[in-house]
């Protein structure tokens, strides 16, 4: 059996998971896209290191914060690492609110070679610019990548450039059937209502600044130069900005609630169009129908 928790940042999927994993005595997997990078931790509120929570979970740490690291990487290392985790143990649980890592890990989603595919003459347009020439020629696709997802975005427009169909056009031409097709695969989607998600969202920024968030940056700036993906995350992107003074710390941390609450609705939709999810409001409800009491 495969059990996969979904859900915003900020909706207790971390908790939920370990209370899975001690139930069914399973593994857990990582579905975050920047819990991947080492030394990352504290903002992406990753379990601590010297816990036995830690040990259950794979793809965890997997890649320096100077190293670049795809979607179809992450494709790549899910399927061997599941396939040798199957040989272990009877349920394995993914948990993570990354929905196309998820869905490309899961599903029969295949990847366009773009090696070859000249994209120098976008590097210098503004990520407006790109944007509104993804507009153009897959609007399908701006319904999935934030304008502000620079490199997605750019990906997607190599994709129109050097194949006859765009992006999306090709996603739809694909099956849609789950890789794994002989395993029980159960989705669930933890979505409490947005006002609890953003009481818990602000005091999980609160707290993550508490925990040391600025010196867990400066760590990093003084020991990497950061990969473009790494320094887009949420909460590192923001803090890099208060140390070159662009804004004030209590302004850091504003921006970074609103993006992170702007980030859980974008989050949301896709969970709830995406996947074929069973939707919960709360923890208990999820649990009962997770563990059949």
């Amino acid at each position: 059996m495969l059990i996969v928790i979904v859900g915003p940042t900020g909706s207790g999927k971390t908790s939920l998971a370990l209370t899975l994993s001690k139930k069914y005595s399973a593994p857990i997997i990582n579905g975050d896209a920047f819990q991947i990078y080492q030394e990352m931790d504290i903002g992406t509120a990753k379990v601590e290191k010297d816990s036995e929570d830690y040990k259950k979970h794979y793809l965890l740490d997997i890649v320096k914060p100077n190293q670049s690291y795809s979607v179809k990487e992450y494709q790549e290392d899910f399927r061997k690492t599941y396939l040798e985790l199957k040989k272990k143990y009877p349920t394995i649980i993914v948990c993570g609110g990354t929905g196309l890592y998820i869905r490309a890990a899961l599903y029969d989603y295949v990847f366009e070679d773009e090696e070859e595919a000249d994209v120098s003459d976008l590097e210098e347009l503004s990520n407006e610019e790109l944007y509104e020439m993804l507009k153009q020629v897959d609007m399908k696709a701006t319904e999935t990548i934030h304008m502000n997802n620079r490199k997605r975005v750019i990906r997607a427009l190599q994709i129109a450039r050097t194949h006859e169909s765009n992006k999306s056009e090709s996603i739809d031409k694909q099956e849609h059937a789950l890789f794994f097709k002989n395993e029980d695969v159960r989705f669930y989607f933890i979505n409490p209502n947005r006002e609890e998600l953003y009481e818990n969202i602000n005091a999980r920024v609160d707290q993550m600044f508490e925990n040391g968030l600025v010196d867990e940056v400066k760590g990093l700036l003084n020991k990497y130069d950061l990969s473009l993906t790494a320094k887009a995350a949420i909460g590192y992107k923001e803090v890099i900005d208060y140390l070159e003074g662009k804004c004030t710390l209590e302004e850091c941390k504003e921006l970074i609630k609103k993006r992170t609450r702007n980030y859980a609705k974008r989050q949301v939709t896709f969970f709830k169009h995406q996947l074929p999810c069973k939707e919960f409001a709360t923890r208990e409800e999820l649990l009962k129908e997770a563990t059949n009491e």
